[in-house]
């Protein structure tokens, strides 16, 4: 096995003897200490193999004993150096491609969503792009559990969301929150979907329970689907009889109930607001590890007092022997930029995040009554601090089935 390992390395070359007497030649051969093996006879031709050290040596014996001698073939790690020479358009081809398929499987360029019926596509696909990931981003720029606790935070109508990368393709998988559909048939309330003060009642079908003026919280019943019947007015005579209680009847109730509701947002500015912007410039650093020690294949040119954002992707292997492993390392520069806001700027902006926020809560169909700001920090604070209250009105009724 070790022969074969040496020889390979070395070059080994199959010849063609022609001649008289070919056994002469192996002698004479032999007798130098050229080392000769897989010696054939096929008719009057005689194969044999040598290293391609001793083929000069092998070919002056030929050349004084009249023997004519014919390369058959040739293998080994030196011709295949030749043939790469000659084939150095193909390989540095292939190398390319294969390079850029790996640059290539670094990014996601599809993305799948399944599982939302009411919650639209875009809106999920809003949501993780707005956390990084989206078609064409690159897989280090993201972490599919952040942009899951993301999605299911802006998004309130998803109970689960899971967020899986396989190659270049992203499948996100959504389950949306189960509410009785508006087309159920059965008998079923009218609760409330949050707190409130009740300022319009229609009932279509069903008896209310709540009034207006009347504080109702989250859940509570509105319009019943237990209708019961009126209660007859007693007549007494010595005749009469008293009959049994006629039965509740049950329905699906309709109907709508407005009320009167609050929200609430927070929103903040900082006076002196430090930011970091992306210069362009960038610096590489591959770096290559083994069980034993970290070795160095390229330095970044860090200027000592810049701001560098990092973006690594590591590739580690496990073997008997340790973990080896390649990092690339890349550094995007970062310019600092220092931005002073007035106090009325700051309040202002405040005020802009507090009303984004309060936007995520209230749904489009909400009618906003009335608006309140209070300035929690005082005018000495570098953050400002606003916190903003909206009284709308919105129809607050749900399905609920009667169990």
């Amino acid at each position: 096995m070790i022969n074969k390992f040496f020889n390979s390395l070395g070059g080994v070359i199959t010849l063609l003897v022609k001649g008289k007497n070919q056994e002469r030649i192996i002698n004479l051969a032999l007798s130098r200490g050229i080392y000769i093996w897989d010696i054939k006879w096929q008719g009057n031709n005689l194969y044999l193999r040598i290293r391609s050290s001793a083929l000069q040596a092998f070919q002056a014996i030929a050349e004084e004993n009249d023997f004519e001698l014919e390369i058959a073939s040739k293998r080994g790690l030196p011709f295949l150096k030749t043939k790469a020479r000659r084939r150095i358009g193909f390989l540095g081809g292939a190398a390319v491609f294969i390079l850029a398929l790996y640059v290539l499987s670094l990014f996601v360029w599809f993305i799948e969503v399944d599982g939302n019926k009411v919650v639209d596509s875009k809106q999920i696909l809003q949501s993780a792009a707005r956390n990084g990931l989206y078609q064409g981003s690159g897989k280090w720029k993201f972490s599919c559990s952040e942009v899951e606790k993301a999605m299911l935070r802006e998004l309130p109508r998803l109970t689960y969301a899971q967020c899986e990368l396989r190659g270049v393709k992203a499948h996100i998988r959504v389950v949306e929150k189960v509410w009785p559909d508006d087309d159920f048939y059965g008998p079923c309330h009218i609760v409330a979907d949050r707190d409130g003060v009740v300022e319009d009642i229609l009932v279509l079908e069903g008896q209310a329970i709540v009034k207006r003026g009347q504080v109702v919280g989250h859940g509570d019943i509105l319009i019943s689907g237990i209708v019961y019947p009126p209660e007859p007015e007693p007549e007494i005579t010595e005749d009469s009889e008293i009959g049994a209680p006629e039965e509740p009847s049950f329905v699906r109730a309709r109907g709508t109930i407005k009320a009167r509701t609050w929200y609430e947002g927070y929103g903040e500015c900082p006076r002196r607001l430090e930011t970091k912007i992306l210069t362009g410039k960038k610096a590489w650093e591959i770096k290559l590890t083994t069980p034993w020690k970290e070795l160095g294949l390229k330095k970044a040119k860090l200027s000592p007092d810049g701001f560098y954002k990092l973006a690594s992707k590591p590739v580690k292997i496990n073997t008997p022997l340790g973990i080896w492993g390649i990092y690339i390392n890349q550094y995007h520069e970062q310019e600092k930029k220092v931005q002073i806001y007035t106090e009325a700027r700051a309040t202002e902006i405040a005020r802009e995040n507090g009303f984004n926020n309060l936007r995520r809560k209230i749904r489009p169909d909400v009618q906003i009554s009335d608006s309140y700001i209070e300035v929690l920090s005082s005018p000495s604070d570098n953050l400002v601090r606003i916190k903003i209250a909206i009284e709308s009105i919105e129809d607050i009724s749900r399905v609920q089935p009667i169990e």
